[in-house]
């Protein structure tokens, strides 16, 4: 946790190649030691990372994995980050309609939990991702 911790910093911090060596390091402890919420966590640390860096095909990548883990394990509010990467990622690609259900799925549990900031997120997320309107 304290590696995640410390590279989420240097993320904060815009030094992405020490955030990236710090959350593969946990990452890689994580899945020595089996810890499934820890390899759901690194992996979706490692998610938004690449969606900063603007790698958009590497963030849907690794938040397909982690939300993978990420339901296995039951964290609701992974689930949500990863639902809401993988909508950006997807958005950014130019695929608006297949991240419409991430969006509203990471929209619906932000709502559940009560969480105000990623709340105001996914709303972004969202907006994205629906369709222009009819210019009729």
């Amino acid at each position: 946790m304290a590696l995640n911790d410390l590279a989420s910093v240097a993320r904060l911090s815009h030094d992405y190649a020490t955030a990236e060596r710090d959350y593969r390091e946990a990452l890689k402890i994580a899945n020595k030691i089996g810890e499934r919420e820890g390899v759901a966590t690194g992996t979706a640390n490692l998610a938004g990372l690449a969606l900063d860096r603007g790698d958009w095909s590497g963030a849907e990548q690794l938040a397909g994995e982690a939300l993978v883990v990420a339901e296995e394990v039951g964290r609701q509010e992974l689930i949500g980050h990863n639902c809401r990467f993988l909508a950006q990622a997807m958005t950014r690609q130019g695929r608006r309609s297949e991240g419409l259900p991430y969006a509203r799925r990471a929209l619906a549990i932000y709502t559940r939990l009560r969480m105000p900031n990623d709340l105001a997120d996914a709303q972004t997320t969202l907006k994205e991702c629906e369709p222009p309107p009819d210019p009729k």
